[in-house]
């Protein structure tokens, strides 16, 4: 800390500043600066037969430090929830240019090689890559739980698949017993999260005409009994593109409903609550909705224009193709998932005109306008192709997801924190205080 100013050396440039360059220097207002100086935050000095006054460059400097650091840490805070920097620690997946990564495998070649998706979850879970095709042994559920998740149908309106999901969730989770007797049983969690998905597996029943619960079979794979359930002819195409489908969407690092699943594991709740709170999130107009409403859009007339921004859209709209189907923010080159499922559905002999027809503008719409689509366009064609309901798509996603939950449950419980950030207080506007003296 510099002593008492020398008033008859003090000169600008030195260890002292003028009032203008203090305010320039802490983008203030020349009051702020005179309550600074007020509490003894800067040091202000009037040389004898001088009208202007100066103040000490150090005190300058360290309010200006901190306020810098205070608003570096608020930009970072905020942009780090818009896929800015990273905020959370994982060695499960990696976003790359290439792909996500999973434990250091690329997704992208994992698909590529035709390997099932339950050998991609046991890698998610355990680190460890055993090629296989194997079915996870089921237990048959009982009575009263396929009677509850009968249910929906009884109710007389159109099923939401993910109202579904969280259904037969909290259902398989009461048919477990109660909270602190299913996070009792954390080394059973490993068989609870396989025997989870394939009753899900069932809820595709509901999008099909005469909408039903359909109990998976012993021995069938998760790709196998959800093309069952929505009565698909069974096909070893049609279960390589779930399956390749299926892969691609089994984690991406952490996307909101991944951040709600760790979020609730750090609150020590048990697997099926976690589970059920990232559907909720994923459930949302911005995810799986949005996902929801490619999937009609792709089954009206398409042409290239139709690709494209419309005219005097600022990208923000809710409905708008050119932000809900292409560009991912994280793959500026091109979402690779998309790619490849695109290559799967090219490969599939039963490529109606429609479908051929929507991939020639996909592929002028990235040549010739540099849109790219995204996964969530490449699973709605995928549908298409394979004469799956409106809603399908997005419960790929769901489903799939939920391998990624798991391990990400696992690692958050591992972490032993609670994830509880703070929030930066502002001043409601006028209209938001009228509201709510209002109430």
């Amino acid at each position: 800390m510099a002593g008492t100013p020398d008033p008859d050396k003090v000169t600008p440039g030195s260890d002292y500043v003028t009032r203008a360059e203090a305010i320039r220097m802490l983008e203030v207002k020349p009051a702020t600066l005179y309550t600074y100086v007020s509490r003894g935050l800067v040091r202000r000095v009037n040389p004898p037969g001088r009208k202007q006054s100066y103040y000490l460059r150090e005190d300058v400097d360290r309010i200006r430090s901190r306020s810098t650091a205070r608003a570096s840490n608020a930009v970072l805070a905020a942009g780090a929830i818009r896929y800015g920097e990273p905020i959370v620690s994982t060695s499960i997946t990696e976003i790359t240019a290439e792909g996500p990564r999973y434990r250091s495998r690329n997704a992208i070649e994992l698909a590529k090689s035709g390997i099932g998706f339950e050998a991609v979850a046991d890698l998610l879970w355990t680190g460890v890559l055993i090629d296989h095709h194997q079915a996870w042994a089921l237990q048959r559920p009982g009575s009263q739980f396929l009677k509850v998740a009968s249910e929906p149908v009884r109710l007389g309106n159109p099923v939401s698949l993910h109202d579904a999901f969280l259904l037969v969730t909290c259902a398989a989770a009461i048919a477990m017993g109660p909270p602190q007797l299913r996070m009792a049983q954390t080394a059973a969690s490993s068989q609870a999260a396989p025997q989870l998905m394939l009753l899900l597996s069932g809820c595709f029943g509901y999008l099909v005409r005469s909408p039903a619960y359909r109990a998976p079979k012993p021995d069938e794979t998760i790709a196998q009994a959800i093309a069952a359930s929505m009565r698909l002819p069974p096909s070893a195409k049609t279960t390589r593109a779930l399956d390749a489908a299926l892969v691609l969407c089994a984690d991406h690092e952490l996307n909101p409903a991944t951040f709600v699943a760790r979020i609730t594991a750090s609150s020590e709740s048990d697997l099926h609550s976690c589970i059920a709170a990232a559907i909720g999130a994923h459930s949302g107009a911005r995810i799986a909705r949005s996902c929801d409403w490619l999937d009609q859009f792709f089954r009206k007339p398409v042409n290239v224009a139709s690709l494209l921004p419309r005219s005097g859209s600022n990208g923000a709209g809710a409905t708008d193709i050119a932000t809900l189907g292409f560009n991912h923010p994280l793959y500026p080159r091109g979402d690779p998932r998309a790619a490849h499922l695109l290559d799967v559905i090219r490969a599939l002999d039963s490529r109606s005109s429609a479908v051929r027809n929507i991939l020639e503008c996909l592929d002028t719409a990235q040549k010739k306008h540099k849109q790219h689509a995204r996964l969530e366009t490449a699973l709605a064609l995928l549908a298409i192709a394979l004469k799956m309901p409106v809603g399908a798509a997005s419960g790929l996603i769901t489903l799939a997801r939920i391998a990624g939950w798991v391990a990400h449950i696992a690692e958050q419980r591992l972490g032993g924190f609670l994830i509880r950030p703070r929030a930066k207080f502002v001043q409601p506007a006028p209209q938001a205080r009228g509201f709510v003296d209002g109430l």
